[in-house]
């Protein structure tokens, strides 16, 4: 299917690897220029320069600690000054340490807070008013389904989940008769190199191997694997086209049937 997004724009943040970077993938396959935006500007850079040589779409990367005050207008700046225009932003930044919960210090929920909830907020705060004088625009918050099914290990980012799912919800209804359009992406476990490295955390914390870690998890999913996170960016690039018709304030559940709920 066509996606309809050759030469749009789209600003993604956390796009240097995991869900972020295939999220770029798919957008770059549908012919979507790029700029992408994350903390290590030499990942950044690779990947640049593969979807730039793979698709021949323009791309720009712009390193940025969404953390700090100010960082979003800057981002914004730099997409404007490269394209004149930003058609579509992707939120995908931020990552929570899990653990039992007496044992999480304070830091690791300040952190999952701050980038996660926080650089999402900073980052719509910045690129809405310019959808706005443009008549529209696509906003895709990748999220994850702990935000509507909590997991005990992993409360610091089903926190933030929740905190997103709202904030989408909410600004979604204010921003609809303006044609801004903001839905959330709910991926379950996916194997991606925070994946990966939360596994390894736990694993060490409860003196367990990693893969039988792991199997506590795909145990509750109803197709028995991981998702791949090509999977979540082809979703993404879906939800921030036109073809996602009729949706604003959703989120889309792609977990393998985990999540269990009506609605």
């Amino acid at each position: 299917m066509d996606l309809l997004l050759k030469d749009k724009v789209a600003l993604i943040t956390g796009a240097s690897r995991g869900l972020g970077a295939a999220s770029a993938a798919a957008l770059a396959a549908e012919g979507t220029n790029l700029v992408l935006s994350a903390r290590d500007g030499d990942a950044l850079d690779s990947q640049v320069k593969r979807l730039t040589a793979n698709f021949g779409i323009r791309a720009i990367a712009v390193p940025a600690d969404l953390t700090q005050n100010g960082v979003s207008d800057s981002v914004v700046k730099s997409s404007l000054d490269a394209f004149g225009r930003i058609d579509i932003l992707i939120n995908s930044a931020g990552a929570s340490q899990g653990g039992l919960f007496w044992e999480i210090p304070d830091q690791v929920w300040q952190d999952s807070m701050e980038l996660k909830v926080m650089g999402t907020i900073r980052m719509m705060r910045a690129v809405i008013p310019h959808m706005l004088e443009n008549k529209g625009g696509r906003i895709v918050n990748i999220v994850g389904n702990t935000g509507l099914q909590p997991s005990p290990r992993l409360l610091p980012g089903s926190a933030a989940n929740a905190a997103l799912l709202a904030v989408t919800r909410g600004l979604a209804e204010e921003l609809a008769p303006q044609n801004v359009i903001i839905n959330a992406l709910n991926p379950g476990p996916t194997r991606t190199e925070r994946w990966t490295t939360l596994m390894a955390k736990l694993a060490e914390s409860s003196g367990r191997s990693v893969a039988d870690v792991e199997s506590d998890y795909t145990a509750q999913i109803p197709m028995d694997r991981l998702g791949e996170p090509e999977e979540i960016g082809r979703l993404a690039a879906f939800l921030a086209s036109e073809r996602a018709a009729n949706m604003t304030g959703g989120c889309l559940t792609a977990d393998g049937g985990w999540t269990k709920g009506i609605g």
